[in-house]
């Protein structure tokens, strides 16, 4: 099949896009890899135009649609594509599918344009029923996944050796839990969160600043006795799944997660993943786990075996593509 995948290029630590071309390609696919990122040319171009936002961008994605001829168009987010460049696939026959990673948090901008898609694969269990409630009845669930080539057990680097580590980005939220680790335990954050940071802050010892790649966050997790996950969204829906579960699985990482309710769907959360449902909650099972090597390094194991058999961008895209072919 010659796929048209239409991807962000500005991803840092976590390039689905990349993960998803690579599985493609692996399968046996030909796929054409489209930056829908607007450089400076297309924005100056639409200044000059007086053109909506992406215009040029939507402008030059129709040219190499009707240049590559492809088979099937895959958006993974597909932010900037416009209602008008996807009406323009379907007057081509082309199925139009799209791989929304951002929900439960974004749900409404994806919901305007969900109806445009013939087929809508969402990151959270919970959202499909929502979407379906909202009349789009062409949606599925389809959590993120590892790509074990990368996310894998690496050699522990002494820079990073700790009892727990957070690899992400900054929020309130989790610069709160974050603080509530330190005091119990020798934590290290990874992420580009100093300027976020307020001068007093006890993190600031603990940060090691910037952006990583997915090759150097292996490292981290590697040299870490336990990896805290935290989904932004916590307190706020009770569904969806962030790519770090499924990344510090395959690492081989011991991992304890807030509770959301697709892990026990996708994850045994007594012998492969530890969830926690509060503050105190994390603190106690992570205190545990401490005292227990056998216990993290069998949970270590069993959820990077769980990982690679079921949870790797490769099955993600088999069963995408079962569900375009069953359409």
């Amino acid at each position: 099949m010659k796929i048209l995948l239409a991807q962000t290029g500005k991803l840092n630590t976590v390039p689905m896009g990349r993960f998803t071309l690579d599985a493609l390609r692996s399968l046996g696919h030909e796929v054409v890899d489209f930056n829908l990122s607007s450089g400076w040319h297309d924005k100056t171009l639409d200044r000059l135009r007086g053109s909506a936002n992406h215009d040029n961008l939507n402008r030059r994605f129709c040219r190499a649609v009707d240049r590559i001829r492809p088979d099937l168009m895959l958006a993974v987010f597909g932010f900037d594509l416009s209602e008008s460049t996807l009406d323009f696939l379907k007057q081509r026959n082309i199925p139009r599918v799209c791989w929304w990673l951002n929900d439960p948090f974004q749900f409404a901008r994806s919901l305007s344009k969900a109806g445009n898609y013939d087929l809508l694969f969402s990151n959270s269990l919970g959202s499909v029923d929502d979407y379906r409630h909202a009349g789009i009845s062409h949606a599925h669930w389809l959590p993120t996944a590892c790509a074990p080539e990368v996310h894998r057990r690496q050699p522990p680097r002494p820079e990073y050796d700790c009892e727990v580590c957070f690899a992400g980005d900054w929020s309130p939220l989790r610069e709160a839990w974050c603080e509530k680790l330190a005091e119990h335990f020798d934590l290290r954050v990874f992420g580009p969160w100093k300027k976020k940071l307020r001068r007093s802050s006890p993190l600031l010892p603990r940060v090691h600043d910037g952006f990583f790649s997915p090759e150097e966050m292996a490292s981290m997790f590697a040299s870490a006795a336990v990896v805290f996950n935290l989904h932004s969204w916590y307190g706020k829906w009770d569904h969806g799944t962030n790519p770090r579960l499924f990344e510090a699985a395959g690492c081989g990482a011991c991992q304890v997660v807030d509770w959301k309710r697709d892990i026990p769907e996708l994850f045994d959360c007594e012998h492969e993943v530890m969830t926690y449902q509060g503050m105190d909650d994390m603190v106690g099972k992570i205190q545990a786990l401490l005292q227990d090597n056998a216990l993290r390094e069998q949970l270590a194991r069993n959820a990077q075996a769980r990982a690679y058999a079921e949870h790797t961008y490769e099955s993600r895209m088999n069963t995408m593509l079962a569900a375009v072919n069953a359409a």
